[in-house]
């Protein structure tokens, strides 16, 4: 079935990883070439290196089937036996320093402060790049740490990582340019391989000017895709921002299952995307603003909204809708709220012709253990409702007209007109909780109602 994606959709992803704090960007020479006029690609830093040390640069029926870890040892082995008497270590060294001295470009000051107030905006958690240059880190002047190939994927609180995969150009011998070079690089345990596919996996990555083709790349792309598979409530995507003349319309997923927007200008689509970030923060800002109005309703405890959650179930299940997406700032007060609640549910309960507010207390738990998926459910208050359900249990009859002298008869009928609408999981894991802490009543009411699997 083909996924309908629009631009929004793609947008919308990368705004919930910002969010979320776990969006990286996947920075390739495209994105030096878009902010500088002298950036070069792969194989133009490489024909450069030709030129300055005078190699003869294979014609192109020769390059065809050739990588450029190949060609890059071929040039090396001729540089070598050319001027180095065959020391091939010492041609590949200056190969090197030769590829420093050529990356050697940089935005200029309008590009860099245009480009800062984008990431300013788009707060990258981190970045890895296979350029050599030091354009990000021009742009981010004292928002950075420059990273090299032996270095941790590490930055300091506040401080963005700059990781370069194949070395970086202050530093020649960090460069991997040769065959030989990229060895190491498929270790079982090597740092780097094992690091990007984590990082990958664990964050939503926006590869820019980069056309995921190479090897080690891909290889970690598809580690992260297959050998770590289970979701964990995080974003997590690869959407790769494709540049064409001819961009398409709408978004799509390739064959490996990335997400792809083509684009026409790397400058134009950041500007769209930290715009999309600064709005739908100012959106998200605003729904916070409500709902710290929500919360402190609910640290008041004031009796009228006391009642409201107690006799109306609109509003309990608008407040649990709420949770999952505010859960680290509403679960807190919503459990002590919801214990004020049922509390004084049960005092009324316990009075004197108090039978209709046990039905009132067994709606108020059913209400959350129905619409809380138990995998979710904080501790706390799966506790609370295994407690508080045993607490009623013990004054439901056998059957919905039961109507022993003792028992709640419109709780009982709420009961097993509702009981079947648990999910299965919560009523397997709260008689597990009730057979270890002797809460016979929720689990001998439970039993009976959960089938055999």
């Amino acid at each position: 079935m083909v996924e309908n994606i629009s631009k929004e959709d793609v947008f919308e992803k990368l705004f919930n990883a910002y969010n979320y704090g776990n969006l990286g960007l996947f920075i390739g020479a495209g994105f030096s070439k878009a902010l500088t006029d002298e950036a070069l690609g792969w194989f133009a830093l490489i024909k450069e290196v030709c030129n300055v040390t005078q190699l003869k640069m294979p014609e192109e029926e020769e390059l065809i089937g050739l990588s450029m870890p190949e060609l890059a040892t071929l040039l090396c082995k001729q540089l070598a036996e050319k001027n180095y008497k065959n020391d091939y270590s010492e041609a590949k060294n200056k190969f090197k320093e030769e590829i420093c001295l050529l990356a050697n470009w940089l935005p200029k000051e309008e590009k860099i402060v245009s480009c800062r107030k984008q990431f300013d905006q788009i707060e990258p958690s981190w970045l890895v790049t296979t350029n050599y240059d030091l354009v990000l880190e021009a742009i981010l002047t004292g928002k950075s740490k420059s990273l090299g190939p032996t270095d941790y994927l590490s930055a300091p609180r506040g401080i963005i990582p700059i990781y370069h995969l194949h070395g970086v150009r202050n530093d020649p011998e960090s460069i991997i340019i040769a065959q030989e070079d990229y060895v190491p690089l498929f270790r079982p345990t090597e740092y780097r391989q094992s690091k990007l596919a984590m990082t990958i996996r664990e964050s939503t990555t926006l590869v820019l000017g980069y056309g995921l083709g190479d090897v080690n790349v891909l290889s970690a792309v598809d580690w992260s895709k297959n050998v770590y598979t289970k979701g964990d409530g995080y974003p997590s995507e690869i959407i790769q921002a494709l540049w064409s003349k001819t961009p398409r319309e709408l978004p799509y997923r390739d064959e490996t299952g990335n997400l792809i927007i083509e684009i026409d200008s790397i400058d134009e689509f950041l500007e769209n995307l930290s715009s999309y970030i600064k709005n739908a923060r100012k959106l998200y800002d605003k729904k916070l603003e409500e709902l710290e109005a929500i919360v402190e309703d609910l640290n008041k405890k004031e009796e009228e909204k006391i009642q409201e959650f107690i006799s109306n179930q609109e509003f309990r299940l608008q407040l649990l809708k709420m949770l999952p997406q505010f859960e680290y700032h509403m679960i807190s007060p919503y459990i002590e709220f919801l214990l004020v609640c049922i509390n004084k549910v049960w005092i009324k309960a316990r009075e004197d012709n108090g039978f209709l507010s046990y039905d009132e207390y067994i709606n108020i738990l059913l209400d959350i253990l129905v619409q809380y998926d138990y995998h979710k459910m904080p501790p706390r208050l799966f506790q609370i409702m295994a407690e508080g359900l045993n607490r009623v249990l013990q004054y439901i009859g056998e059957y919905t007209g039961d109507k022993s002298k003792g028992k709640a008869h419109e709780a009982t009928k709420t009961w097993f007109k509702r009981k079947a609408s648990i999910p299965h999981d919560t009523k397997v894991q709260l008689i597990s909780y009730a057979e270890k802490y002797e809460l016979t009543f929720l689990k001998n009411k439970l039993k009976v109602s959960i089938p055999v699997v």
